[in-house]
C-alpha cells in the first residue's frame, strides 16, 4: 500500500514526463509570470524517476531562512551545488534578520554568489505563535554586519530581486506551477512554509522532499534556548505574555510574590536553561512546526528530514577555524566577508553551523549519500510538536512547550531525524564548494 501511495503522488506531482526542471519533453513548463523567470545554474543534469515519469536534476528548489549567520554560512555552499534549480529564496521576519534588514542583506549575499537573479520574498511581521524573537540587540547587529560589507565594498547593496509577493504567496505559486516536485530547505521557524501550506493544502503533494533544521529531538538534555538570552540590554523578561495582543498600559501590573511588573521575569516565569526542552527555530514558531508536520502527514517515508540539534553539537564556529579556511579561498572579497561573518556571529554568543550543516546533508541526500555529514539517523519518527506551555514547574521537570517527541498517533509524516555529525567531512565538503565562487 506504502508503493502505491507513494506512486499517486507523485504522478499528481509530476503529471507528465520532464527531462528538466525548467523544459519539458511533451510538456509546457514554463513559468506563467516574469517573476520567476531567472538564470537556471543548471551544470550536469542527471534523471531520478518519480512514480515512473522522469524528471531531472537540478530540482526546483526554495530556500527559507531568517537571515542569520548561519544562513548566510549555508548560501555560501548552496549557490554551487549542482542538485538545485533555484526558484525563490523566503525571508522569514519572525527570526534573525530584521524584517527591514533580513530581505536586502541576504539579496546582497544572494548577488556574492552569482545567485542576484532569484526572486526573494518577504515573509508576515510575525510569529504564528509569538513568544519569543532573537534578541533585539543580535538582529541590530546582524544588520550592522552588513551595512560595514557595504561601506567596505565586499557586498553590493541592492533590492533589485525583491518581488511584490509574500512568502507564501510565492511557494504557493512555485509548487501549483512546477511541472516536476520540488525541493525546500526551511533554516528558520519555519512559519512561511506553515502559512503556504495553510494558503493551499494540495501543494504538499508537489515537494520532493522537505529538509528543516530545528528540534531537541532525541537526544536529553539538547535545548539551546538558555536564560541568558532571555535578558536583553540588561532587562530580564523578554517573552511575551499575550501573543501578537498590544499592552495597553491601562490594566493593572501584575504582582508576582511582592515584585511588580508589566511581565514575569526569564521567559514567562520560566527558566530555559533548567527547564526548556527546544530549539531556537522551533520556540520562534512553535504553531507553524506543528502545523507544518500535520500538512504533511499524507507524505510517504523519505520525503521529511530534520537536522536536529544533537547533530550540531560537535561544529562549533570559531575564529581560528575560520581564519584557516577563509585564507585558502581564491576570492578575497570572500575571504574577508567570511572571516568578518564569523567575528559578527560569535560576538552574539553560541555560534555553530546549524543551517550550513544542514544544507550539505540536504545536498548530500540529494546526490544519495545519506551517510556523510550526517553521521546518524533515526529514520521514518512518528513524532509530534507540542503545544503545552507550562509556567509552574518542580526541579527537574522540563516544560513541553516546543518539545518535539515519539507518538505512534502522531498528527505527522514519517521523519528522518539527523542526531550526530561528521565534522570532519563537513570541511572536507563544504570549503571546496563555497571555494568555487569567483
Amino acid at each position: 500500500m506504502g508503493r502505491f501511495v507513494q506512486f499517486l503522488w507523485s504522478s499528481l506531482a509530476c503529471g507528465v514526463a520532464c527531462v528538466a526542471s525548467e523544459d519539458c519533453a511533451g510538456a509546457d513548463c514554463s513559468d506563467a509570470s516574469a517573476v520567476l523567470q531567472h538564470k537556471t545554474k543548471a551544470k550536469g543534469r542527471s534523471t531520478h524517476s518519480h512514480g515512473g515519469r522522469e524528471c531531472s536534476k537540478p530540482y526546483p528548489f526554495i530556500w527559507d531562512n531568517d537571515a542569520n549567520y548561519d544562513d548566510t554560512l549555508a548560501l555560501l555552499y548552496l549557490a554551487h551545488s549542482e542538485n538545485l534549480d533555484w526558484k525563490a529564496i523566503t525571508i522569514e521576519s519572525d527570526g534573525m534578520g530584521t524584517p527591514h534588514g533580513g530581505p536586502t542583506n541576504i539579496a546582497a549575499a544572494a548577488s556574492l554568489v552569482g545567485l542576484g537573479d532569484v526572486p526573494i520574498a518577504m515573509g508576515g511581521l510575525s510569529s504564528l505563535s509569538p513568544i519569543a524573537t532573537m534578541p533585539l540587540q543580535w538582529r541590530l547587529e546582524t544588520d550592522e554586519f552588513f551595512e560595514r560589507m557595504f561601506r567596505g565594498g565586499i557586498l553590493d547593496e541592492t533590492d533589485r530581486a525583491i518581488v511584490d509577493l509574500t512568502a507564501a504567496q510565492l511557494i504557493v505559486k512555485i509548487l501549483n506551477e512546477s511541472a516536476c516536485p520540488v525541493v525546500i530547505l526551511t533554516t528558520g521557524p519555519a512559519t512561511n512554509v506553515a502559512e503556504a501550506l495553510d494558503m493551499d493544502p494540495s501543494i504538499a503533494g508537489n515537494i520532493h522532499g522537505i529538509y528543516m533544521m530545528g528540534s531537541a529531538y532525541g537526544v536529553p538534555g539538547t535545548n539551546n534556548v538558555y536564560d541568558w538570552q532571555m535578558t536583553y540590554n540588561g532587562v530580564k523578561g523578554s517573552c511575551t505574555e499575550d501573543g501578537g495582543q498590544t499592552y495597553t498600559g491601562l490594566s493593572p501590573p501584575l504582582n508576582r510574590s511582592g515584585v511588580v511588573s508589566a511581565i514575569r521575569p526569564e521567559c514567562r516565569g520560566v527558566d530555559m536553561t533548567a527547564h526548556g526542552d527546544t530549539e531556537w527555530n522551533v520556540f520562534m514558531d512553535v504553531r507553524a512546526w506543528h502545523m507544518v508536520y500535520g500538512f504533511l502527514k499524507d507524505l510517504p517515508a523519505d520525503h521529511v528530514y530534520v537536522l536536529a540539534a544533537n547533530a550540531t553539537l560537535n561544529m562549533p564556529v570559531t575564529l581560528e577555524e575560520m581564519e584557516e579556511y577563509a585564507a585558502t579561498l581564491a576570492d578575497p572579497g570572500l575571504r574577508i566577508f567570511v572571516t568578518e561573518l564569523a567575528k559578527a556571529f560569535l560576538a552574539a554568543g553560541e555560534a555553530k553551523w546549524w543551517d550550513a550543516q544542514c544544507a550539505v546533508v540536504m545536498d548530500q541526500v540529494l546526490s544519495g549519500l545519506k551517510q556523510g555529514v550526517c553521521s546518524n539517523w533515526f529514520e521514518d519518527k512518528l513524532t509530534s510538536v507540542s503545544l503545552v506551555w507550562r509556567s509552574n514547574l518542580t526541579d527537574g521537570e522540563l516544560n513541553p512547550y516546543g518539545s518535539v517527541y515519539d507518538d505512534e498517533d502522531a498528527h505527522a509524516p514519517p521523519i528522518d531525524y539527523c542526531l550526530d555529525g561528521n565534522v570532519t567531512q563537513m570541511w572536507e565538503v563544504y570549503w571546496p564548494m563555497v571555494n568555487q565562487t569567483g
